[in-house]
């Protein structure tokens, strides 16, 4: 397991509504971790110089498999780039968030998590899951050339059979678009519901990670 979650230990979430709901969740547990709003691929934040803290990335997926529905907990267990080799998860805090998971009444998916350079959508989606790939987003296999103990609790936003539109890949312009405008709706009430569970989820994950680590 790795050392104490409340000294070595860095969340990263990508959007604002991610960032705010896992601050709101560890501060409800009193549990002081750090939590850093990245941006989308890393672009608001760079890794800070060694020693490296365990990073977790915590928030929205797009699921790849077709019998994995939105709302579904995904920790990965391994990452990658589209042209990378996968990068193994630290084993100890996969654990863990896999109890947090638990512990909140869901029983998690754990497989191999896809980061891509854009949204995957249509038969991208099928393509990445014959791969083996469970869900994919846009952060945590960057990550990895850190050298940094990785893992990352995701919840589904969207799947194969109810997927949003290839739009949103320049989602400023499908905001302006009345056609997108009911898609809209669905997804940022979904949203918000699913970054609130992600982030419980992990909080009841890091104090099983932190009851751990005072054990060992």
């Amino acid at each position: 397991m790795a050392e104490s979650p409340d000294q070595d230990v860095v969340v990263l979430a990508a959007t604002g509504m991610e960032w705010r709901a896992i601050r709101r969740a560890l501060s409800a547990t009193g549990n002081p971790a750090q939590v850093v709003r990245c941006g989308i691929a890393l672009q608001r934040w760079s890794p800070p110089p060694p020693p490296r803290p365990v990073f977790i990335t915590c928030g929205l997926a797009g699921g790849l498999r077709s019998d994995l529905p939105p709302g579904t907990v995904v920790v990965a267990d391994s990452v990658a780039l589209e042209d990378g080799v996968a990068v193994a998860c630290d084993p100890g805090w996969v654990a863990a968030l896999v109890a947090g998971v638990r512990a909140c009444g869901h029983e998690p998916v754990v497989g191999p998590m896809l980061t891509a350079r854009r949204l995957v959508v249509g038969d991208a989606r099928s393509a990445w899951a014959g791969k083996g790939f469970v869900a994919a987003e846009m952060e945590t296999a960057l990550l990895a050339p850190t050298g940094a103990a990785l893992v990352s609790l995701r919840v589904i936003l969207d799947a194969p059979a109810a997927e949003v539109s290839g739009h949103w890949v320049t989602s400023g312009h499908a905001a302006l678009d009345p056609r997108r405008w009911r898609e809209a709706m669905w997804l940022a009430a979904r949203a918000q519901r699913y970054s609130r569970l992600a982030a419980r989820c992990l909080a009841a994950g890091l104090a099983t990670g932190d009851r751990q680590t005072l054990r060992s």
